[in-house]
């Protein structure tokens, strides 16, 4: 067994951590879904984009050996990081101009237009709301069940990964 799955599986006397919860699933089946953030400039562009960014990057893009998103993008914004057998393209927000010639490239249409913005924020999960005992504003503002706060664990039999301190709902890709 890997360290990795060791590390995921339930500890019964260890309290589950109070984590965001993304079903990306759910997510993916809204026709236009919006969701607000406490981000307080660029009100367009707040840090659930870049959360959304991230976790794609993570879960959804394919890794590609030749990757044409990174050859793509002229101003070397992106760039492959390898640690072993986890590998990850990561975009480097202070080099990308937000052309999205990487999304244009990308030969499984996994790069998605509205997830590169030109500015990107991280997302802070509403540090403020949590000191005060709410919950993220995208929680509160996001299509039914797609977005949760709360001590919650990993589980795996559900298509669930944990990604940083997120745990991400979303059915696998399987090479065909």
């Amino acid at each position: 067994m890997d360290e990795a799955k060791a590390k995921q599986r339930k500890d019964p006397t260890k309290k589950p951590a109070r984590r965001l919860f993304i079903d990306l699933d759910q997510w993916w089946e809204v026709k236009d879904p919006k969701v607000e953030c406490s981000y307080p400039y660029h009100p367009d562009n707040d840090g659930f984009i870049s959360l959304r960014e991230w976790l794609a990057f993570q879960l959804v893009c394919r890794k590609c050996e030749d990757a044409p998103c990174i050859s793509a993008c002229r101003y070397e914004a992106l760039e492959r990081l390898e640690s072993g057998e986890i590998k990850e393209i990561k975009r480097n927000n202070l080099l990308c101009v937000g052309c999205k010639s990487c999304a244009l490239a990308c030969p499984f249409g996994t790069i998605y237009f509205e997830i590169i913005p030109f500015l990107t924020f991280k997302c802070d999960l509403c540090e403020g709301r949590l000191k005060e005992g709410e919950k993220p504003l995208c929680v509160h503002t996001s299509p039914q069940g797609a977005i949760e706060y709360g001590d919650l664990e990993v589980e795996e039999e559900k298509n669930q990964h944990l990604v940083g301190e997120v745990i991400v709902q979303m059915t696998p890709w399987k090479k065909g």
